[in-house]
């Protein structure tokens, strides 16, 4: 944490000085805003390869909640980011539609990230990269574990179910999976069912029934495999002490959640004796709600200019340079592909990424199979993590009904108003 809090500090600092230096030359500059200090790296690139157009990168941990810029201040001409998807019907971005060409095609892309970025048939943002959420097991134990490279639900029940082992005490010695053991893989079995959220004014909007149904269907699961929640809880509570990587290896539970952008920035030595699948409802993988998309600030001087940056960024040849520059310079190896994800560039990931990432090796998505999230503002996250996950959590130890969410809800509205 103090690592990314520096190198944000120190990516404002620079940007200052870049943004003075070009001043001084008469240069033409780019404003770059992202939450991803990576584009610092990316900008520095573009520049190298060229005289006509300088980027630099500033730090915004929430882009959309800084637009529009206020009177006096200066306006960013690009955003590349989490979460940008909301400012399409806010108006915050240019139209993208003139972007295409023989060099930059539209099927370069997967197809329902494009759309993603689309509100009718304009193109308001490009998909940069996303994340995949996996199931993580020690290779020794492929015995359990069948099929292709994805994994539905109902095959890790099947699957924990085969690995599970009690003494004669009826103690659990071996323990599959449990769902409450990883609060993002919860909330990815609520995703799946199709249930999306909308929160303004302090509301939480969402449908019920089907939300309770979905509580019911994970109340069912510990049942059914692990015998009840206290007996999930006193075996994590045993057992996965360590990082998840380390709990697989440890021949106690099967799987272990992660995301891929999790997974692949461990080491080589450390993904060695491990292999994963893909998490995916029926035919389809889930892309995770932190997808990175870019776009042009519809208030920017400079529109052609920044096409111009697209149109490098989103190339197979410039990409390759960033992985090789991250790898030739050491610069922050803690992190994965094309700004920590899987590029949105269909080719870079299935001819590029397996060359750094050995694992990758047959075991990229289809097109097809990929599925984009649901647009959510980036106030989301916060609403995620302090309210749905615990609310959720809380319910799984309820033997009886469904608590009540919006008196839940309500209650922690009050706490925080009150703190």
């Amino acid at each position: 944490m103090k690592k990314h809090i520096c190198l944000k500090c120190l990516l404002a600092f620079l940007s200052i000085l870049f943004i003075e230096g070009c001043s001084k030359n008469n240069s033409e500059v780019l404003i770059l805003w992202t939450d991803n200090v990576e584009f610092a790296s990316y900008a520095e690139l573009f520049n190298s390869t060229q005289d006509d157009v300088k980027v630099a990168a500033v730090y915004r941990s929430d882009i959309i909640s800084s637009l529009p810029v206020e009177k006096g201040h200066t306006n960013p001409d690009l955003c590349a980011g989490s979460y940008l998807s909301s400012g399409i019907s806010k108006h915050y971005f240019s139209s993208l539609n003139s972007i295409f060409s023989d060099r930059l095609k539209q099927e370069s892309f997967y197809t329902s990230l494009l759309d993603f970025g689309k509100k009718g048939n304009t193109q308001f943002l490009l998909p940069v990269n996303f994340n995949l959420g996996a199931l993580v097991y020690d290779t020794a134990n492929s015995e359990y574990v069948s099929g292709n490279d994805s994994i539905t639900f109902d095959q890790i029940k099947e699957c924990s179910s085969k690995f599970n082992l009690k003494n004669k005490d009826n103690i659990y010695l071996k323990m599959g999976f449990a769902p409450q053991w990883n609060a993002d893989f919860l909330y990815e079995i609520i995703a799946s069912e199709g249930i999306t959220f909308s929160y303004q004014n302090e509301v939480i909007k969402f449908n019920i029934p089907q939300f309770e149904s979905a509580l019911e269907g994970i109340k069912s699961w510990t049942k059914e495999i692990n015998t009840s929640c206290n007996d999930e809880k006193d075996f994590s509570f045993k057992y996965l002490y360590t990082p998840y990587n380390k709990q697989v290896l440890q021949q106690k539970s099967l799987f272990a959640y992660a995301s891929s952008d999790s997974l692949l920035s461990l080491s080589e030595e450390q993904i060695d004796k491990m292999d994963f699948k893909w998490l995916s409802s029926s035919t389809k993988i889930t892309v995770l709600e932190n997808a990175s998309m870019i776009g042009i600030y519809k208030k920017s001087k400079n529109k052609k200019a920044c096409k111009k940056f697209i149109q490098w960024f989103m190339t197979k040849e410039a990409q390759e340079m960033m992985l090789k520059r991250k790898i030739d310079m050491n610069l922050d190896t803690n992190t994965f592909g094309i700004a920590n994800g899987f590029s949105s560039l269909i080719e870079v990931n299935e001819h590029v990424l397996p060359i750094y990432y050995k694992c990758l090796l047959a075991k990229i998505p289809s097109s097809s199979q990929i599925k984009a999230p649901f647009m959510y503002s980036s106030d989301w996250k916060t609403i995620k993590k302090d309210v749905l996950l615990p609310f959720v959590l809380k319910n799984l130890e309820e033997k009886n009904a469904v608590i009540d969410f919006p008196k839940y809800y309500a209650e922690w509205v009050s706490q925080n108003k009150e703190e």
